[in-house]
């Protein structure tokens, strides 16, 4: 059956178009997002964080419920989903009390679920490096790249000291990544719109989210939120230490050797250009996020 036929027999919404193939649909209520699973364990996943993360204060693109009251429709040989999309964005400054208490209810859940096995990915952040040592096939222009390995190695090293030092410590299960794009206003209240891969064990998405964060605010920003991220969530205990490793990972000499290798020549520049723009931000707010967790660790001592 045609999957606009398998909606309109299955929901509420009368579907009209695609708006974008197999992804985006057209309804008399909106625009709705379709989603398609095959690993039933890593659905029910994120159909958990959805509901549990919804509050008063914040909503998900929950799953739709059915004609039947089911949450899911089998098709072939996994399932489909049905979701709320919005496009606005919800608007940072001002609002770190809500974006904070939002990634402290996602470490919470995922925390609470920290044992779940299905569709699990183990995190890849001490192996970043494994692929960019070798740089002889992109050419002699990129030594800005080349000069940086020796720093990037010191401090993917100081990663893993603080793994080794922390290895005790419970790490929650998390989407690897999280983006501010995906927080949307509906109503003047924080809209988020999941994904739909495997959590990962770590603070990976944490760390995505605080550096997307910083290159649209300011170091004053970025403390309110952490605060509020506390407020909800105890960084204390390690927790502050982990999400340092994750800012000081090199992954931007990663992404720059991607886009190298993935981008036509006289691109070339733009990525370099590109590359020391996150290599200076990502300094500046690893030395943000230090100041604030030493700042945070004096109060308790107090």
């Amino acid at each position: 059956m045609d999957v606009i036929e398998l909606i309109g027999k299955h929901y509420t919404v009368a579907p009209i178009r695609w708006k974008q193939s197999n992804e985006l649909l057209e309804s008399d209520c909106g625009v709705k997002q379709v989603r398609f699973w095959t690993d039933e364990g890593l659905m029910n996943w994120h159909h958990a964080w959805r509901n549990h993360i919804e509050t008063d204060f914040v909503l998900t693109d929950r799953m739709h419920r059915t004609s039947d009251g089911a949450w899911f429709v089998p098709i072939d040989d996994g399932f489909l989903t049905l979701h709320d999309y919005h496009s606005e964005p919800f608007p940072k400054r001002n609002n770190e009390h809500i974006w904070g208490r939002f990634i402290g209810e996602l470490l919470e859940f995922g925390l609470e679920r920290s044992q779940f096995q299905g569709g699990k990915r183990e995190s890849s952040t001490l192996t970043i490096l494994d692929d960019v040592t070798d740089l002889r096939h992109l050419g002699s222009t990129l030594s800005v790249v080349r000069n940086s390995l020796p720093e990037a190695k010191r401090r993917l090293k100081k990663v893993t000291e603080v793994y080794e030092r922390l290895h005790h410590i419970p790490k929650p299960l998390l989407e690897p990544s999280l983006l501010t794009t995906q927080g949307k206003r509906v109503h003047g209240s924080l809209f988020w719109q999941g994904g739909n891969s495997a959590p990962e064990s770590g603070l990976q998405g944490v760390g995505r989210f605080l550096a997307d964060w910083y290159s649209a605010t300011d170091t004053k920003s970025i403390h309110t939120l952490l605060d509020q991220i506390h407020e909800r969530f105890n960084l204390m205990g390690g927790y502050d230490q982990l999400i340092i490793a994750e800012l000081i990972a090199p992954r931007e000499v990663q992404r720059c050797v991607k886009r190298l290798e993935s981008s036509e020549l006289d691109q070339s520049e733009h990525i370099l250009d590109r590359f020391e723009q996150e290599w200076e931000m990502n300094r500046k707010l690893v030395e943000d996020v230090c100041t604030w967790s030493e700042h945070l660790a004096k109060k308790v001592v107090r």
